[in-house]
């Protein structure tokens, strides 16, 4: 099991530092024995400075039966539902509201977050105070959020880490079940915890190797001759780290396991279709350098520092122990990216 801890410093780097790590202090007089109480510490701080600073607005379509003429109005509809007959006419207009999605995001999750029953009660109370600015707008179904649409500007960039603890509170804990129901999980789905990692690998590097350029990029299939079909399957990288006339390509793996059985042998082995995944990687990216490649898979039980040659290139398969205390895990990381200035030098955990 990952420590909250260190699941707090995670999505300081995967949020690109959005989270102060000096904010650490936190952790230890707030005593944060589970992710829903975390989140609704961070959500909390930062929903309190959205309502002292002011809700953003945006402009809303309306179309209703009035009395008076507001906008455009909608003759059409007026005749078809003979509104005219109770004097009233139906008009088209828009209205400079903060009844806005990302301001109903953050009131349907405040919501469903009052009835988990892992939440702490100060913070319950915390939130029903929060919610009484929240009168006039409206509540919205959180199943149907599009999160990668949200369009964040100038105006609205303070929203950013609000919808991020929504984003993952919602599709990575929660599970909405029919009449309404809500199911809370206890831990962080895989498929969210895996997007995760990958960004708190990558925004690491970003953030704490100046000198190497860190990126993640589309690979090109190298082809004998353009194809006649769209059914090659997309190749992007996790991270690549350049520097010193090298490139590292990492590949994340969130497994629960990086080794597997054989349904015939109790023997274990690496899962061959990460090694397929990365050794293809190596051989389509077109860089003039030494090029090599990474398996990188958590774990909070054992460790794996293995090296192959395979075809000329350096392949290696590595474990981060997500259990440790982050200052390892930190140094982990570090003495990873020393494959880039000496390849002959041994990585240690």
């Amino acid at each position: 099991m990952i420590p909250i801890k260190n699941i707090y410093y995670m999505l300081c780097y995967a949020w690109e530092n959005t989270l102060k790590q000096q904010d650490e202090s936190y952790l230890d007089t707030e005593a944060f024995d589970n992710i829903y109480n975390l989140l609704s510490f961070i959500l909390i701080r930062e929903v309190s400075k959205i309502i002292k600073g002011g809700f953003v607005k945006g402009y809303i379509d309306f179309t209703e039966s009035l009395s008076l003429i507001k906008g455009k109005i909608d003759l059409d509809n007026t005749l078809k539902k003979q509104a005219l007959v109770k004097k009233q006419i139906i008009c088209e207009y828009d209205d400079f509201s903060r009844n806005i999605i990302m301001n109903q995001i953050i009131k349907s999750t405040m919501g469903i977050l009052l009835i988990c029953p892992e939440l702490n009660k100060k913070f319950k109370k915390q939130f029903k105070i929060l919610l009484r600015n929240f009168i006039n707008i409206e509540k919205t179904d959180l199943n149907n959020i599009c999160w990668n649409r949200l369009i964040y500007n100038r105006n609205n960039k303070k929203y950013r880490l609000i919808m991020d603890v929504c984003e993952l509170v919602n599709t990575g804990l929660i599970v909405q079940e029919e009449r309404g129901k809500s199911k809370f999980a206890t831990f962080i789905k895989d498929k969210v915890m895996a997007k995760l990692y990958e960004k708190f690998v990558l925004n690491f590097y970003k953030c704490e190797l100046k000198d190497i350029k860190t990126t993640s990029s589309l690979v090109n299939w190298k082809l004998g001759e353009p194809p006649k079909d769209s059914l090659l399957p997309v190749m992007k990288t996790d991270i690549e780290l350049e520097g010193m006339g090298r490139k590292l390509i990492i590949d994340t793996k969130y497994y629960t396991n990086a080794l597997s059985k054989s349904n015939f042998s109790e023997t274990k082995t690496l899962i061959s279709g990460n090694l397929y995944q990365i050794f293809a990687y190596v051989k389509n990216v077109e860089y003039t350098g030494e090029i090599s490649g990474m398996l990188l898979y958590p774990t909070v039980d054992y460790d794996l520092n293995q090296k192959y040659k395979m075809s000329g290139n350096d392949i290696y398969v590595k474990t981060i122990n997500l259990g440790k205390d982050f200052g390892r895990i930190k140094n982990r990381l570090l003495d990873i990216s020393h494959i880039l200035y000496d390849t002959g030098k041994s990585v240690g955990s």
